[in-house]
């Protein structure tokens, strides 16, 4: 699915009565500049640029006020947790390594750096980077790849073998 951010020379402009661009005039088709001999590439967003869009929405409803935010001693807290013995045992068993928690560590550190911002704009760019950060792990590869989803169903499956078929047989 492609997403056009500006519609083409061929489509017309919607009227915007009572905006404050209403008196500005759209391009018309006939217009010599816009001849159908030139074709201008219709810019479309990428997957990333998609799914971030999606995850700042959905992360906007998550976190609809300041006071929805976690603080930054509970960021701290998810870090030195991260680091507890069984959490470490459970990635190694999964793994076959311990986890790595430094990006636990970075949400802390930034939580810090906006403790300078207001509430609205800490909201803000929490929301932002946290949309970024989820937008990445969906575009990015995953541990669900090496799957393949089927459109259709094998042929023949479960086999059947001529002497699994049960026969009628009459009882006397």
């Amino acid at each position: 699915m492609r997403w056009q951010l500006f519609s083409t020379p061929s489509t017309s402009y919607p009227s915007s009565a009572g905006s404050a661009g209403a008196d500005e005039q759209a391009p018309s088709s006939s217009s010599p500049s816009h001849t159908g001999s030139t074709s201008h590439p219709v810019p479309t967003l990428s997957r990333f640029e998609m799914t971030l869009h999606d995850e700042e929405r959905y992360q906007d409803a998550q976190y609809p006020t300041f006071k929805d935010l976690p603080g930054c001693m509970q960021l701290f807290d998810e870090f030195m947790m991260c680091y507890a013995l069984m959490p470490q045992l459970r990635n190694f068993y999964r793994h076959g390594e311990f986890r790595d928690c430094t990006w636990k560590f970075r949400d802390f550190k930034y939580c810090l750096s906006l403790k300078s911002e207001s509430e609205e704009a800490r909201r803000e760019l929490w929301v932002k980077r946290k949309a970024e950060w989820w937008a990445k792990r969906r575009v990015g590869r995953s541990s669900e790849d090496v799957w393949d989803a089927r459109k259709t169903p094998l042929e023949n499956f479960p086999p059947i073998h001529a002497d699994e078929i049960p026969t009628e047989t009459t009882i006397s």
